[in-house]
């Protein structure tokens, strides 16, 4: 029987094409080629799995961070409607008081009390009324000339 650790170069008899000619190697040459070969699949699977647990680790990451900000962003849009709830309950608060002060001089007050809280009254409402038109053109303006949002 020949050696079979070494390769052994094998010629085809009566044919001269070269894609046909090559070495043959022994069962355990081949056997550790095969090995290598295994190896090197299974550094490449290794390495793939490495990527997609930092992938995922990586993704964890960003939807944890998306999660808190959320939940920070409703809390503190939660204060904010708190806070403007108690101005807008405290200022109503206020503007009533005086408008009912006023109300109550020109009614209920001497003269002289009457005659000033009617003129603030008067005030007031021309000032209220030039601030509506105001308001009015300046959000009809808006809508005309700004896009829709849908």
């Amino acid at each position: 029987m020949e050696n079979q650790t070494e390769p052994q170069s094998v010629a085809n008899k009566g044919n001269d094409n070269p894609a046909l000619e090559g070495e043959y190697y022994s069962s355990k040459d081949m056997f550790e080629l095969e090995k290598d070969r295994i190896k090197s699949s299974d550094k490449r699977t290794e390495i793939a799995r490495l990527a997609i647990e930092a992938n995922d680790a990586a993704d964890k990451r960003q939807f944890d961070y998306h999660m808190l900000k959320l939940t920070h962003d409703t809390e503190l849009k939660i204060q904010q409607n708190k806070t403007a709830a108690i101005l807008l309950y405290s200022g109503g608060t206020f503007v009533f008081g005086i408008v009912a002060l006023l109300f109550t001089m020109s009614f209920f007050g001497d003269g002289n009390q009457s005659q000033i809280a009617s003129n603030l009254l008067e005030k007031l409402m021309t000032a209220l009324s030039g601030i509506g038109i105001y308001l009015l053109g300046k959000s009809a303006f808006s809508k005309l000339t700004s896009p829709d949002s849908e």
